[in-house]
């Protein structure tokens, strides 16, 4: 169901001095909408562009984001179309201008100038990128900005944007224009050859002038000159009645344009409308059909609940994987509500997503309002790893490669077996034991915060000699998890449950309806994850008891179940049935001592935004062990 609510007052008023009582009112009420209709052309009043001092609002749910370029910059917009007195709308040309570019909205730089020296002194950098997703409310000119600072200088010469008709102005599914953009760094070109293609197929696409008052477009217009000064664009606006059929349509015709120095840009704003609760619950559903790359559950996001064109988002994720066999990773992730002197009631959703062309095989760093956890699955430092590890250049190795997939992340790893001083020399086939200074040597060199117990070998030497292991891991600031307790790690509060336990020879059936009901009426904040111990050993597929264990954890409110044991690592990430919660149902291996034929490995990388949201990714994980004695050879 389509929601175009919109703020209905008039927004125009005489011109004359704003008193800081009116402008605080048009704050609280039209902060977003009032980004979304800037004047195409006027000059900021130089008694606006001051430097802010009202600090941004901050709770341990959300980022601190209280940026003096970013206050000014939504202070000077909001003042200037209440105080100018000029018409919103551009003027046009009758019936399609294509002789005179689209002129600048904007007239002054500076404040482009400050959001976008703030994201070259953060310095971040991303790899092989060929598309990003980015606000258009100049409101978040911060994020915009670190947006565009990952694709500088990356020798694109085209730029398919992707845009929403905001205004309903386009008859066809998608609208496009020959005219080129005038910005405050000088003129942006249109492709005209690929929007001639683009224009060969007039039931889908026709040309318009709408570009003059689209923001989706030409707000990002500056901060993409700056970044590529000689790259030529292809704008495209799709409209808010477009179907999948009609997305699906556009795909060819886009394919065809794309080469090995096209950059993708989509511009897209999230939840709209809505108080910052709903907008958090609201964000994470969409965030986590992203993260499970589920084209049927964007194709169902709600427009403008979840975000304010699901055609973009679904375009973008079907051109990244087919195109450029890329799969997004969400940097960025806030809200409206967290800027200076903008309220909670009827607030906007800002997301920044990146595509990087092939398989980023390592675990991304932490960035402004973030921080990444990872999660490993099944690890034994007994047996034939201990052996391995005994040598030297194969510990080197290991250590090596695993602290370059790890990239200094928070781990937070399955651990199976017992930790003991001196290793037994007769165990039974099925007990598990490692040797204790081999353990704390590797946990605190790959940066472990916390281990699970939750599994069927922690008491494979008995309940005091897994309790003094836990004892030992709680010195080195190692938090212990056991099955049905609940640890708070800050950034969200983590459950564990094992569902088989050799000990009582249970190798399926150990969780119950008392474990999830706990769950449920704990009090633990959001968001909760489940560290499962589950399944069947060396099963690819979840059996149907995961499945049904898996929707009864959703029903108790979490978001995010992580499984491991059956030693054999999930293809990818799923959504959970009846809801968004996300889940993966092995993480496989991270070192033990069994062979590639058998076992495989992922690194669940989450990272855990400052206003309680989050977003999910896997991260292929070799045999390390294997691999290494193999190059040692």
């Amino acid at each position: 169901m389509e929601d175009t609510s919109e703020p209905s007052d008039d927004l125009k008023s005489e011109p004359g001095v704003i008193t800081q009582a009116e402008l605080d009112k048009l704050l609280a009420d039209h902060t977003a909408y009032l980004m979304d209709r800037m004047l195409p052309s006027a000059e900021f009043p130089n008694v606006i562009i001051r430097r802010l001092t009202t600090p941004a609002k901050t709770n341990s749910n959300r980022a601190n984001l209280s940026s003096t370029v970013v206050g000014t910059f939504a202070i000077a917009c909001v003042a200037l179309l209440a105080a100018s007195g000029q018409p919103l709308a551009a003027s046009r040309c009758a019936p399609v201008c294509t002789d005179r570019p689209i002129p600048s909205r904007y007239v002054d730089a500076a404040p482009f100038d400050a959001a976008i020296a703030a994201a070259n002194r953060e310095g971040v950098t991303w790899p092989s990128v060929s598309g990003i997703t980015v606000p258009h409310h100049l409101l978040a000119a911060d994020l915009i900005a670190r947006a565009f600072r990952l694709v500088k200088d990356g020798g694109f010469d085209r730029i398919i944007v992707l845009s929403p008709d905001h205004f309903k102005r386009a008859a066809r599914p998608f609208a496009t224009t020959r005219r080129d953009f005038d910005t405050v760094y000088g003129r942006v070109v249109t492709h005209r050859r690929d929007v001639e293609r683009l224009l060969q197929v007039p039931d889908l696409v026709e040309e318009s002038d709408l570009f003059e008052e689209e923001h989706g477009i030409g707000a990002l217009l500056p901060f993409l000159k700056r970044a590529l000064p000689d790259a030529a664009i292809v704008p495209i606006a799709i409209s808010l009645s477009s179907s999948r059929a009609d997305w699906d349509r556009l795909l060819p015709q886009l394919s065809a344009l794309v080469g090995r120095r096209t950059l993708v840009v989509q511009s897209t704003d999230f939840s709209h409308y809505l108080s910052f609760p709903q907008a958090i619950r609201r964000d994470q559903e969409t965030l986590n059909a992203i993260a499970a790359s589920d084209l049927d559950a964007v194709a169902a996001l709600i427009q403008p609940k979840h975000l304010d064109s699901r055609g973009a988002e679904y375009i973008q994720l079907r051109l990244q994987r087919e195109r450029f066999g890329a799969e997004p990773e969400v940097l960025f992730n806030s809200n409206s509500s967290a800027y200076p002197l903008t309220v909670d009631s009827s607030t906007t959703s800002y997301v920044v997503q990146v595509f990087a062309r092939g398989t980023r095989e390592r675990v991304g760093p932490d960035l402004p309002g973030s921080q990444v956890f990872c999660f490993a699955g099944d690890t034994f430092f007994g047996r034939g790893v201990a052996a391995a590890l005994a040598r030297p250049e194969i510990a080197a190795e290991v250590r090596r490669e695993l602290k370059g997939v790890l990239n200094g992340c928070r781990l937070i790893l399955n651990l199976e077996g017992v930790a003991v001083p001196a290793v037994p020399r007769r165990l039974a086939p099925l007990q598990l034991a490692m040797p204790a200074a081999l353990l704390r040597d590797w946990l605190q060199s790959l940066g472990a915060v916390a281990v699970s117990l939750a599994n069927n070998h922690s008491m494979d030497l008995g309940a005091s000699a897994r309790e003094a292991m836990a004892r030992d891991l709680t010195a080195m600031d190692i938090a212990v998890l056991r099955h049905g307790e609940i640890l708070d790690l800050g950034a969200f509060r983590l459950a564990g449950l094992t569902d088989s336990d050799n000990s009582r020879g249970m190798l399926e059936g150990v969780v119950t309806q008392a474990d999830i009901a706990q769950l449920m009426h704990a009090t633990a904040r959001p968001p909760l994850f489940a560290f499962m111990h589950w399944g069947l050993e060396f099963a690819a597929m979840p059996s149907q008891r995961q499945r049904e264990l898996a929707a009864e954890l959703r029903r108790a409110g979490v978001a995010l179940a992580i499984g491991a044991h059956p030693h054999v690592a999930s293809r990818g990430l799923e959504l959970i049935p009846g809801g968004y919660a996300l889940g993966v149902f092995s993480l496989g291996n991270f070192l033990f001592d069994q062979k590639s034929q058998v076992a495989s490995g992922v690194i669940l990388e989450l990272r855990a935004f400052a206003q309680g949201t989050f977003f999910a990714r896997l991260v292929p994980l070799g045999n390390v062990i294997e691999r290494a004695r193999v190059e040692r050879q």
